[in-house]
């Protein structure tokens, strides 16, 4: 008898063919004329591989079956014009400061009329990709991540629009830099593409938002490049609607003395996989990165997360936490590899989980390569309930345990979501409120 892995990569195979026949169907017309070749290389290599299975071990507890067949059936589709009134919707929920930068993308195209950058810096250039002309558009193709990921080649294969931001060196951006990629329910499979160069000695704030209704499908690229001293503190927040499926992938590339403070916040989708590579590639660079997911229901959170240290005295921390209730499951692969050479290396991983059900399932594998000698390296993982007797000591006090046990929860996540406060107090603010928004749907 099939196992159910088996039979779940055989859904995934047979999308594939309807896939090749959607771009068979022809090039998108909004797409820009520099992109038609890549895209055509990109598909290339995406059939070369298909769509990731179960057999391999970085899929071993994710299935791509709903996000196979989904993309069969959507990726025949365009977008017929924007719900100008969804996408409203969407957008005044979400957080603004006066003077800052937002720029928009509905359905996976740029939305000019939705976007201001009235408070962009000197030395900030935003580019959409619809409106780069050839020269422009070699330039950014230069600097994207390379096609040998199957789920970045389907990206590109498919990619209509995208937005390239490059910061000058010595540039400091205060105010955030918001990319909102919003869908407004259409069956369409979206493509997202944020190319983010940071120069010399520059210093940006970044926050990619992916929101939206309905059973929408995202495949989300991002590619981060930081020069020597630069550095970037990005946001990645994903709160599409809970029948969508997300997939994302973000690879960044660090130059000597550069850092990274990276937060990654889950709170949507049916499935959603986040996979993130750092490459410390340059002597003294170094990356936060922080991780908070919720999911309730029989919603399904996959985390992957990849440091490489390639040179002498890089450094990273890795602190990522999920909450699970109901028949939810959440994933997280953590892996740190130290490169030959790479002494003085400081890594540190923290996998940290709350099951509040009976069924719900975490299944973490925090992992550790280390090639090199004289190097301070530890991981660590711990998956449990909520501690009986916090919840005790708030009883006692009069407190309701619906009550306290939501208390106890939100201290768990506030801790991720406080290290947005020093830079963004208004966003950090929103993450709170909306991850309040989420607690009874967890802890009841």
């Amino acid at each position: 008898m099939a196992t159910a892995a088996k039979i779940r990569d055989t859904r995934v195979t047979a999308a594939l063919a309807t896939v090749a026949d959607a771009f068979g169907a022809g090039s998108d017309a909004a797409a820009p004329n520099w992109l038609q070749s890549s895209r055509e290389k990109a598909f290339a290599a995406f059939l070369t591989t298909g769509f990731p299975l179960a057999r391999s071990e970085d899929w071993k507890y994710t299935s791509l079956a709903g996000f196979a067949e989904r993309s069969a059936e959507y990726l025949h589709n365009r977008p017929t014009g924007d719900d100008d009134t969804t996408v409203a919707a969407l957008l005044d929920a979400l957080p603004h400061s006066e003077g800052g930068i937002r720029i928009v993308f509905v359905n996976g195209r740029y939305r000019p009329d939705l976007s201001t950058a009235s408070g962009a810096a000197t030395g900030v250039v935003l580019t959409p990709y619809s409106t780069a002309d050839d020269a422009t558009g070699r330039r950014i193709l230069d600097r994207q991540p390379v096609d040998d990921n199957a789920l970045i080649a389907l990206n590109t294969a498919f990619l209509v629009d995208g937005l390239a931001i490059r910061v000058a060196d010595g540039c400091r951006v205060d105010e955030p830099i918001h990319v909102v990629f919003a869908s407004d329910g259409q069956p369409a499979a979206v493509q997202p593409r944020l190319s983010i160069e940071i120069g010399r000695e520059a210093d940006a704030f970044i926050v990619q938002h992916h929101i939206g209704t309905g059973k929408g499908l995202t495949n989300a690229v991002t590619g981060i490049d930081c020069a020597e001293q630069a550095h970037l503190f990005f946001v990645r927040l994903q709160d599409e609607s809970t029948q969508s499926i997300h997939v994302a992938n973000q690879i960044a590339h660090m130059a000597t003395g550069s850092r990274l403070d990276g937060i990654s916040i889950d709170f949507g989708a049916q499935l959603a996989r986040n996979d993130l590579e750092v490459d410390l590639s340059g002597e003294r660079a170094h990356a936060n990165l922080f991780g908070l997911f919720m999911a309730s229901g029989n919603r399904h959170v996959d985390n992957h997360l990849r440091v490489d240290h390639r040179m002498p005295n890089t450094s990273s921390m890795e602190n990522y936490r999920g909450i699970v209730s109901d028949a939810a499951r959440g994933v997280f692969n953590g892996k740190i590899i130290v490169h030959p050479g790479a002494d003085g290396t400081d890594a540190q991983m923290s996998n940290r989980n709350l099951l509040l059900s009976e069924r719900a399932e975490i299944d973490t594998k925090p992992e550790l390569e280390i090639y090199t000698d004289d190097v301070k390296c530890a991981h660590g993982s711990t998956t449990g309930r909520l501690d009986a007797n916090s919840i005790f000591y708030l009883r006692a006090r009069g407190i309701p345990e619906a009550d306290a046990r939501m208390m106890l929860v939100a201290a768990f996540a506030q801790e991720i979501i406080d290290h947005v406060r020093s830079r963004a107090p208004t966003l950090a603010t929103y993450l709170s409120h909306r991850m309040s928004q989420q607690l009874p749907d967890v802890t009841q």
